[in-house]
């Protein structure tokens, strides 16, 4: 990498942390400024969960047509248009009237979220980009860990930034540092494509090419399943930790946090054993089987009551999620990524674009359905059996993804083309010929500079 590429990746890597504390800012002080204003409980639940309905409509649509403006474009917009709703948000405590600000809120919060879901689809193929094939996978990894961190760490954030400036603050830091980024971006970033895309720029891509594309449904199923367990909690965990260990609000942001920390340390370190040969399939179903673990000590389940009361045993159960969440969100975004290069689908932004597009909203449905889910879950037949519901429904995908991972396996030996088939000896000539072709456009470009 050189410094280009450095400070390219650099900027990325900013823009989809600003988008990731963007997309859980609000969540710790915005219900009770909304009680203040007589907005109720369930208004408040609508506007924060309109992020998660608004990202899984627009990020496809930015997704499918990402070639238009360019991975570059849709990343400087979107960043931007996320800095500049965050700032408006927090003039909203200027607003008296209940219904003016419900309305606003939800107005808002929506168009920050539109360009929310046009960052993602940007910053995935644009990382990628920076960095050799050899290192692909450590760069997607720095990427999505960085809006894994800001998602993680934006409720923590938005909390004390609340409570050393009041309501406007925590909006105002983030928006500003976004709209700085972009500005940055604007500036400096850079989208040198190679010959390799040019090859395939011409050739569009449907939605249909790439759910047909073997791994792509079982990634899509694996994730939303992961994505569902770290929300299956964001209710619940804090008035279990009140009752059942007399925690304040601050002393479960702390225990929360060991997810967040977790994630962040493991996600660079799932990046890196893919680059040295880890099948994305197989880090899905090691990553599902740590969440289900982890599930099943949170309460614990009922069946282990007898070792349940220890809060160390709580912290450590969330740090198993963190390091499970870190292994399927990554290998969920590279196995999609190889699944539709071997189905044949062109390398390029578009590609790249809906697939990542694909990734984020899986992990959004996951995280809306968990978090209706679990708080009923909580309400009816209590925290313990809840998790165990949970816990169970994830070790349901683990067998899933472990037949699917032997049918592969089995499917793969068997059916390797025999070398005298003509037809097989075609393909692999107009592989040679493409191999050739695109080494010659990288050979031109490094003599003109192209």
């Amino acid at each position: 990498m050189n410094a280009r590429n450095i400070l390219n990746l650099f900027l990325i890597s900013f823009s989809v942390f600003f988008a990731g504390i963007s997309l859980s800012l609000l969540s710790p002080f915005y219900p009770s400024e909304a009680l203040s204003k007589d907005v109720s409980v369930t208004q408040s639940g609508l506007v924060l969960g309109s992020v998660f309905i608004t990202t899984i409509i627009f990020t496809p649509i930015f997704g499918k047509y990402i070639d238009i403006l360019g991975a570059r474009k849709f990343l400087i917009i979107g960043c931007f248009v996320v800095g500049l709703g965050n700032i408006s948000f927090g003039f909203l405590e200027q607003v008296q009237d209940t219904k003016t600000f419900f309305a606003l809120s939800i107005v808002i919060r929506v168009i920050t979220a539109i360009g929310e879901s046009a960052v993602a689809p940007a910053a995935y193929p644009l990382a990628g980009k920076q960095v050799s094939k050899e290192n692909y996978g450590k760069a997607m990894a720095t990427a999505e860990a960085c809006f894994g961190v800001g998602t993680m760490f934006g409720p923590s954030l938005g909390g004390a930034l609340y409570d050393a400036g009041g309501f406007p603050l925590p909006f105002w830091i983030s928006g500003g540092l976004a709209i700085a980024v972009s500005i940055l971006s604007l500036v400096f970033l850079k989208d040198d494509s190679n010959g390799y895309d040019d090859l395939d720029n011409n050739k569009k891509v449907s939605w249909l090419q790439i759910l047909k594309a073997p791994g792509v449904l079982i990634s899509v199923f694996a994730l939303a399943f992961s994505g569902s367990a770290w929300a299956w909690y964001s209710a619940s965990l804090e008035p279990w930790l009140k009752e059942g260990y007399g925690l304040s609000s601050s002393q479960t942001g702390l225990v929360l946090m060991t997810f967040g920390l977790v994630y962040t340390i493991f996600t660079p370190l799932c990046g890196f054993l893919t680059d040295r040969g880890l099948d994305g399939l197989v880090a899905m179903t090691i990553g599902n089987l740590i969440i289900s673990v982890g599930f099943v000590f949170l309460g614990p389940i009922p069946p282990f009551q007898a070792i349940g009361g220890k809060l160390w045993l709580v912290v450590v159960s969330l740090g198993l999620q963190g390091l499970g969440s870190a292994a399927t969100y990554l290998g969920a975004l590279l196995y999609m990524m190889k699944s539709v290069i071997d189905a044949g689908l062109p390398d390029n932004e578009q590609t790249k674009g809906m697939v990542s597009s694909l990734w984020v909203v899986a992990d959004c449905a996951g995280g809306y359905l968990g978090s209706t889910l679990g708080s009923i879950a909580y309400d009816n037949i209590g925290f313990e059996n809840g998790t165990m519901a949970e816990a169970g429904a994830l070790a349901v995908t683990v067998v899933m993804l472990c037949i699917y991972l032997l049918v592969n396996q089995c499917c793969a030996g068997g059916g390797k083309p025999d070398s005298r088939d003509p037809a097989s000896s075609s393909d692999s000539d107009s592989e040679h010929e493409r191999s050739r072709l695109v080494k010659e456009i990288e050979k031109e470009g490094r003599i003109y500079g192209s």
